[in-house]
């Protein structure tokens, strides 16, 4: 009697008479397949040694696939015959196909999956980073709008507060002075009153005079503050200054400049000038062109602007200041500024 298996014959793979159920000598012929021409007896060599490999591991494949097929079916039923065996083996096989190509597939599956995951990552981190840049240059535009905008604002404040500023100035300060001694205009002496000197006010001092007259030039300087004392006085109430123009103009306007009653040390100003007349001559020998008459008020600012009402009529190159009477002082006329405001003549007009 063959020996047999305790294993297997515990898992019916023997008959009552001790044979095995299955025949494989039909797997022989697909499993070896001898390609060269050998000698007969190494060759039945060779096939025993080939047909006890291959029946070992089929039977160590069957022991695998009856064990999984046991562990499958809910039914713990034995197999009783070669044929449920071998379906049951076919069977194995084809899963096991099945499973191969279903890994495959799922193999492919997950490979396009994460093909797809990795394409959606790196389009959202484009559209992440294109959010980006956009948000950035929106601000930066809306940065540089609003300060833009501040700009213009600060813009508008300034032109307001020179406006505010210029308001507050003099008007003379803000139109041109065409009798100014710094621009070459001048005071015509022999065409002038006479300065004031008091009798006996001036001595001399060791051979050396010690107060010197104020020359009428003073009133066509300029120059703020005014130092009390500082001007050209002409003898009594009336009285004229001669002044040639830096440059020929059209004559608008005039300004009359005094110390206010705040600088005064008496408080009051009666050597100021009251009443004057303006007239305009474009050449010395010209008749003179009356211009206008003004007052100049003893209460209100220290330097007085006055709109001449003849002013357009010409071009003038000379002007004379007539003071018609003053504030009171019984001895002399203080003038301490004077200016002529204007536009400036064209060549042609000349």
């Amino acid at each position: 009697m063959p020996r047999r298996s305790t294993r297997l014959d515990s898992q019916g793979y023997y008959d009552n008479e001790g044979r095995p159920i299955i025949c494989y000598k039909e797997h022989l012929n697909r499993v070896f397949n001898s390609r060269c021409s050998r000698s007969s007896s190494f060759r039945s060599r060779a096939e025993s040694t080939s047909t006890r490999n291959i029946h070992n591991n089929i039977i160590t494949n069957m022991d695998k696939n009856i064990k999984s097929y046991k562990d499958s079916e809910s039914n713990t039923n034995r197999p009783s015959n070669s044929n449920e065996i071998g379906d049951s083996y076919r069977n194995d096989v084809n899963n096991t196909s099945s499973n191969r190509h279903r890994n495959s597939r799922f193999s492919t599956i997950f490979n396009q999956n994460v093909f797809y995951i990795l394409f959606c990552i790196i389009v959202l981190c484009f559209g992440f980073a294109c959010r980006e840049e956009f948000l950035l240059n929106k601000l930066n535009k809306e940065t540089m709008t609003n300060f833009e905008s501040q700009v213009n604002t600060l813009r508008e404040e300034i032109l307001r507060l020179n406006k505010v500023l210029n308001s507050l100035q003099p008007v003379a300060d803000t139109m041109p002075n065409f009798a100014l001694e710094s621009q070459e205009a001048r005071v015509l002496l022999d065409r002038s009153s006479q300065t004031y000197s008091k009798k006996g006010g001036c001595a001399y001092l060791f051979g050396i005079f010690c107060k010197r007259p104020v020359h009428p030039r003073t009133v066509l300087q300029g120059g703020s503050p005014r130092a009390v004392g500082r001007c050209w006085p002409f003898e009594g109430g009336q009285g004229h200054l001669f002044i040639a123009l830096s440059h020929p103009a059209y004559i608008s306007h005039v300004t009359l400049g005094h110390i206010s009653k705040n600088l005064s040390p008496t408080g009051t100003i009666p050597s100021a000038p009251k009443t004057f007349s303006v007239y305009g001559m474009t050449t010395l020998d010209d008749k003179e062109t009356y211009l206008g008459t003004s007052l100049f008020d003893q209460d209100g600012d220290a330097t007085q602007t006055f709109e001449l009402p003849d002013h357009g009529t010409g071009v003038f190159k000379y002007v004379k200041l007539q003071v018609e009477s003053n504030w009171g002082h019984p001895d002399y006329t203080c003038l301490y500024n004077f200016r002529v405001h204007g536009k400036l003549a064209e060549v042609t007009d000349r």
